[in-house]
Formats: structure tokens, C-alpha cells, sequence
């Protein structure tokens, strides 16, 4: 379970280290986020998105044969957790309950182009098939994490 845990948190830091940065038609299209959010705030969005991933991946690959301390099993539950709720936040409240004009415009121009799964609810933003899989991702990480936080060993 450690194993798979610590592969999963690097894939994670990975992919959300640079989904933004790149494109790939119809998955993932980073120049039109750029686009949308500007240059600047896209550098700082970037840089403070990674930071928390790279913190728990750098604890997998440090920790990766060697007793894991509590607080950094503690440190796992708490971001995978907040990850999840952030998730849930940027794209289910959206897509389940609406949100603002300019958020969904932004939605919209962000991600068009990309291959959705869930139907349309009006026209509220959806997550993207990419998306899905890396909210998958995240609440498999976040499973694995309390799991391994509540082994007693």
C-alpha cells in the first residue's frame, strides 16, 4: 500500500506540476488557460499550486524505505484532503449548483475543446474527462493516505 501510495503522490505532483503548462488537444489545454488568466497570475497560480504536492511527493521519495514519521503521514491526510475539497469546489459545486457569469465565461474559454463525459447541466461548467481522472486520482490518493495514517504499526 506504501508503495502504491508514494507512486500515485509523484504522478500526482507530476501531472498537476504540469497540466497547465501544456496541451494536448481535446485533454488538456494550457496556452488557453494562460490566455484567460494572464501571464502573471498563471506563473503565480503554477508555483503555489505545486508547492503542497511537491512537499508530500518529496516526503514519498525520501521516505520511501524508512519509518514514516506521524506528521508526515498527518501532512498526506491534510492535503489530499484539502486537494479533494478544492476539487469539489473548482468544479462540482459549479457544474451541480452554477456559479457567476464570469467564472463560468473563464470555464468556458479555459477548457474549450476538451472531451467531456458528464452531461450539460444548462451552462454551468463541467469537469473534463481529464479532470475526472485526476479527481480519481487525488481521492485514491486520499484513501491510500488515511489508510496509512491509521495503520498502527
Amino acid at each position: 500500500m506504501q508503495v502504491l501510495f508514494s507512486v500515485l503522490i509523484i504522478l500526482q505532483f507530476a501531472v498537476i506540476a504540469a497540466h497547465d503548462l501544456i496541451d494536448i488537444p481535446g485533454w488538456v489545454h494550457g496556452s488557453q488557460v494562460k490566455a484567460v488568466v494572464g501571464r502573471a497570475k498563471f506563473v503565480i497560480g503554477t508555483l503555489s499550486t505545486v508547492i503542497f504536492p511537491a512537499l508530500a511527493a518529496g516526503y514519498a521519495v525520501y521516505f520511501w524505505s524508512r519509518p514514516k514519521p506521524v506528521f508526515v503521514k498527518t501532512y498526506w491526510v491534510a492535503y489530499c484532503a484539502i486537494t479533494v475539497a478544492s476539487a469539489a469546489a473548482m468544479w462540482y459545486i459549479p457544474y451541480f449548483f452554477g456559479t457567476s457569469d464570469q467564472t463560468r465565461d473563464e470555464y468556458k474559454r479555459m477548457y474549450e475543446g476538451t472531451k467531456h463525459i458528464l452531461p450539460a447541466r444548462g451552462d454551468n461548467p463541467r469537469p473534463n474527462i481529464f479532470h475526472i481522472v485526476l479527481h480519481v486520482l487525488f481521492a485514491t490518493t486520499m484513501v491510500l493516505a488515511i489508510l496509512l495514517r491509521l495503520r498502527v504499526r
